[in-house]
């Protein structure tokens, strides 16, 4: 590990101010820093700045400041190229973060003596298919989500598995999962909680309107494919309720597994588990 892209939240000044830090200390222990452009001249050193076309090249690492949605976001701006995150937490849960504020020097010293390893994550993409051409393609780390738009009445979603009639969920949305999201929204609507290392994908309904509809843990070559059965509700489509497109009635979306991973580095002595056990014993999951 040497080129390490220091990526922070630009919406929270703690971590603009702690880029700065951390950039110092990358410097201090012979790594080489880069930053995008903008955050470079916010924190004044413009000399670590690197345009959009720049900043990718012979990259060894990213560290995200920010939380878990700061990961998500970081996941989505590498694929496909595969270059390792690990989040400095600034947020609340920080299930995909890793170390803290206050430890960034353990963690430098730990990254430069190699006690680290790489975790590899599965990714989902979803397609939009609309008049028999492709519109739009998502890919996300943690969920995928056809939902009902806020003033919309419930949706009709008719759900296929691998080319065979599953059923039609009447619901608010369907949640399509990976392992690594069965901690997030799906854990919400009732959905369980998977080993993140498997590449299964999990399907949730949101709030259905029939007592079958219960989740499934799918293979993780299947294929799901859902339509909204209705000309009159509006549904959106989005990733890791941060990236998203408006669909149209009539329109199909392709769930599948792609072969692109997100690779998550954990120093020597951190738990696989060690964080939902924690989050699990503090209630607040």
């Amino acid at each position: 590990m040497k080129k390490i892209l220091v990526l922070p939240n630009p919406v929270k000044p703690e971590a603009i101010k702690l880029s700065g830090k951390l950039v110092s200390l990358l410097t201090e222990q012979d790594f080489e820093p880069v930053l995008e452009a903008e955050i470079a001249h916010q924190i004044g050193r413009p000399s670590f700045g690197r345009t959009e076309a720049e900043l990718w090249d012979n990259l060894d690492l990213v560290m995200v400041l920010g939380g878990d949605g700061s990961m998500l976001n970081a996941a989505r701006k590498v694929y496909p190229r595969e270059i390792p995150l690990v989040g400095v937490n600034l947020g609340h849960l920080g299930f995909l973060t890793r170390v803290e504020s206050n430890g960034l020097e353990l963690a430098l010293t730990n990254l430069k003596n190699g006690n680290y390893q790489l975790d590899q994550r599965a990714m989902l993409e979803a397609e939009v298919i609309r008049n028999q051409r492709a519109v739009a393609k998502l890919v996300a780390l943690n969920e995928l989500v056809m939902t009902r738009n806020a003033f919309a009445k419930m949706v009709r979603l008719e759900t296929w598995i691998d080319e065979e009639f599953f059923t039609t969920y009447p619901a608010d949305g369907l949640i399509v999962a990976t392992a690594t999201g069965s901690t997030a929204y799906s854990l919400s609507a009732g959905g369980p909680i998977l080993d993140p290392r498997l590449k299964a994908i999990l399907v949730t309904p949101v709030c259905a309107h029939s007592l079958y509809a219960r989740p499934l843990v799918l293979s993780e070559n299947a294929q799901v494919k859902v339509s909204v059965n209705s000309s009159r509700t509006e549904v959106s489509l989005t990733a890791d309720g941060q990236d998203g497109v408006e669909l149209e009635p009539g329109d199909w979306v392709y769930f599948r597994r792609i072969s692109t991973v997100t690779k998550l580095l954990r120093f020597s002595g951190q738990g696989l588990f060690e964080v939902l056990k924690s989050r699990l014993k503090e209630g607040r999951i």
